[in-house]
């Protein structure tokens, strides 16, 4: 059973250097619809690992996953190299997205594996990556999902998103990026409940392609999740 948790205005405050057990900014039900699809992945790649907290937690939770990610920041990632150090399958990057994508361009054997992305790199003063990043997805894997963080959520305005410099984080700032008439499916959540106990609401959109059939999403979060596409 999901537990809420009462959001205290002090972890709002808290340091973007804090490391956390959690992934996925401990929201229960974010996390419980991502394992539908973490279970079916070979590859776990993530753009923005600032600590590693999400990174750690799927490294652990999904010890058969290969986990790779990059982070700019060099006090952020010195931070995230000693909280993945336990774990083998962990590839950790000081670059940015776009360095990243050079790497990860190099390796065609990865565009036919299962791959879940955990795209969070547009923040703290670096330059957006997000369009290369589903330009560089859709246009190369045959199947992917693809969890966009600081995602805006249309109707519900009180997740939070990112938007700075004339760009937001959200379906239509991407959309052009997105490899024509590929068949895809977009998800949001749907519920207003703050589950994670240091994190307030943050919204997201999962993209999924490629896949023969829609995600079959568990009783307890099934109304919690919104198919948009």
């Amino acid at each position: 059973m999901l537990k809420f948790f009462t959001r205290k205005k002090s972890n709002i405050l808290e340091s973007r250097f804090q490391f956390y057990t959690s992934g996925f900014h401990g929201d229960l039900y974010l996390m419980a619809f991502a394992d539908i699809f973490l279970k079916q992945s070979d590859y776990f790649i993530e753009t923005g690992s600032n600590v590693g907290s999400t990174l750690a937690y799927v490294a652990r939770t999904y010890p058969k996953i290969q986990c790779i990610s990059c982070e700019p920041d060099k006090k952020a990632y010195e931070q995230a190299v000693k909280n993945t150090s336990g774990y083998s399958n962990v590839s950790l990057y000081n670059m940015r997205s776009q360095e990243l994508i050079r790497i990860l361009k190099s390796d065609e054997k990865l565009f036919d594996k299962d791959v879940f992305f955990w795209l969070d790199a547009h923040g703290y003063g670096f330059d957006w990556p997000l369009k290369d990043e589903i330009s560089f997805i859709t246009h190369n894997f045959k199947r992917a999902y693809i969890l966009i963080d600081d995602f805006k959520v249309p109707g519900l305005d009180c997740f939070k998103w990112d938007k700075s410099g004339g760009q937001e984080c959200s379906f239509d700032f991407i959309k052009n990026s997105i490899k024509k008439e590929l068949n895809l499916s977009l998800y949001y959540p749907n519920y207003t409940e703050t589950t994670s106990k240091h994190h307030p609401l943050t919204g997201w959109g999962l993209i999924m392609f490629g896949q023969d059939k829609e995600p079959e999403i568990p009783e307890n979060i099934k109304n919690n999740i919104r198919k948009a596409l």
